[in-house]
């Protein structure tokens, strides 16, 4: 019998889950080098940042060697047991599937068996809500969106994987402060909200920053970041850029988050192999300035 799957014991999950790959990264390196307290914010990446690799095994494979924790895919249902397979071989784990659904439409049709392949893991459905008649952040449209998040919390039940309202630009959900409402209303542990960094400063925003996320924290099963250029809206490897993201971080680490970590790399057109060591390697300097040695 599996214990309930909340937010907080699905933090405490995937925490460990990203420990293993990490503390396998860190026996490669010096003592020096090794990341602080491994237990916090494990990395992953978007799948979309993989692109340039072309076979599933490949992919995991080069995540593992580059000390990422996992990867967050947009939801295809077929790929999915290959990509779980090559997960569970490398000992990495699944952070997410991402699906854009509309609130007005049924649930897919095909979510229900997908769910039961991800059954125990610690994974996020993450749902970037659109409407057709709704505009981005009413609450009118509450009680469709409700709907669909209770039927997707109820067949993931008890055991996992767990549902988060994904911030997007554009979309119906586009603040964080949609998804801390929904979450609020919606009336399931199993379900929660995502910070999404380069959507918070690509939507105008009505208070600030630090604001969001305290209000935001009970509710987060995941924080995404990227550097770019927020002038032209760009999004680049974390060590290049304007982002100022140790300050970010530590706004992070001051409202207790010590969950999943999620590094956006839309647009980047550089090889997987380059851009992504180049991010992890200012990631452990970040984590390091933000979170202390040992």
């Amino acid at each position: 019998m599996h214990p309930t799957t909340t937010r907080r014991r699905f933090l405490g999950q995937a925490a460990l889950a990203g420990t293993a790959v990490i503390l396998g990264a860190a026996a490669r390196r010096t003592g020096a080098e090794q990341p602080p307290n491994r237990d916090i914010w494990p990395m992953y990446t978007f799948d979309y940042g993989l692109r340039s690799v072309p076979a599933i095994e490949d992919k995991v494979k080069l995540l593992k060697d580059l000390g990422y924790a996992g990867v967050a895919l947009h939801l295809h249902h077929v790929p999915l047991e290959t990509w779980l397979a090559a997960l569970d071989k490398h000992g990495l784990a699944l952070n997410g599937v991402y699906t854009m659904p509309w609130i007005e439409k049924p649930m897919e049709p095909k979510l229900p068996a997908s769910v039961r392949r991800m059954k125990g893991r610690p994974t996020r459905i993450e749902l970037g809500l659109r409407s057709k008649t709704h505009k981005p952040s009413d609450p009118a449209g509450d009680a469709k969106a409700l709907d669909l998040l209770r039927r997707a919390a109820d067949l993931c039940a008890d055991t996992g994987p767990v549902v988060s309202v994904y911030p997007h630009t554009g979309f119906w959900t586009e603040r964080v402060e949609d998804g801390v409402r929904l979450a609020k209303k919606c009336g399931r542990k199993n379900v929660g909200t995502s910070f999404n960094l380069v959507h918070w400063h690509w939507v105008r925003q009505r208070r600030p920053m630090a604001a969001s996320l305290k209000e935001a924290a009970p509710h987060l099963l995941s924080v995404t970041i990227n550097n770019g250029d927020r002038a032209k809206h760009t999004i680049t490897p974390l060590d290049e850029g304007d982002y100022r993201l140790v300050g970010f971080l530590r706004t992070v680490r001051d409202v207790g988050y010590r969950g999943q970590m999620g590094l956006q790399c839309w647009g980047i057109k550089a090889p997987a192999e380059k851009h992504l060591a180049r991010s992890m390697g200012r990631w452990r300097e970040i984590r390091r300035e933000v979170l202390g040695g040992g």
